[in-house]
Formats: structure tokens, sequence, C-alpha cells
């Protein structure tokens, strides 16, 4: 059977002060955060841990990942500081997005593995 979902984000990196934000929507329901950070970067193969209380935020509400190496996996691990509550890789050209539920052990760190050459992404943290 075929479905036809949709699923929009959109993040607002507003200039000079800080302030962001984020909405995703999913059908008719929405999620609106008030803190958000965007992160480019390149990753090797050595572990880049992203500690959410370093920009600001208590923990990760919402999480967006874009792998963009047309070659290679990247991995992702979402943890409570010292556990790893979930890892996932993200297939090369691939999209990882996702709202925590509340009630949810709060993520509160993100690390990035990628391979020996490197990888670029584009990471989103939400509060």
């Amino acid at each position: 059977m075929a479905r036809n979902n949709k699923i929009t984000a959109t993040f607002i990196m507003e200039a000079g002060d800080g302030a962001s934000g984020f909405t995703e929507n999913y059908e008719t329901t929405a999620f609106v955060s008030g803190d958000c950070v965007k992160i480019d970067g390149t990753v090797t193969n050595t572990p880049a841990a992203y500690t959410i209380a370093d920009y600001g935020m208590a923990q990760a509400d919402g999480i967006y990942l874009e792998n963009r190496s047309a070659d290679h996996e990247l991995m992702l691990a979402m943890t409570n500081g010292s556990t790893i509550i979930d890892q996932l890789k993200i297939a090369p050209k691939g999209v990882f997005m996702v709202r925590l539920d509340p009630d949810m052990q709060a993520i509160i760190q993100v690390v990035l593995i990628g391979n020996a050459v490197g990888n670029e992404f584009v990471l989103i943290l939400a509060e």
C-alpha cells in the first residue's frame, strides 16, 4: 500500500543576536521550538561530540542530520552524556530528522563518526 506522507522542517537562524527557531510540520501537527543551533562541519573516523549545553540548551528535543558525503555512511550516536541511548547509520546523501517525546530519556550529547577521509554534514539541534 502506497503512503503519501508529508514532512517539512523550517530552521530560522536570525543574524546578530544568536536568536534562532525551529518549526516542524507533519500533516496537521506542528512542533515549534525557541532555540536551535546549526552546525556545518566535517567529521573523520575520530568521534566528534556535540554537547547540547555548550549551545545554551538543556537537551535536544529535535535533531536534523544531513550526510553530505556521496560515498560514505555517517554514524550518529545520541547519548545522555555517559550512555548511548541510540545509534544509527545515515546513508550517503541521507537525512535523519526526529522530534523526541518529552517523556523520553533526555539527549544531551550527539556524537558523529565519519570515515577516514571525512564526511561533510549539517547538524541542527533544537530545544
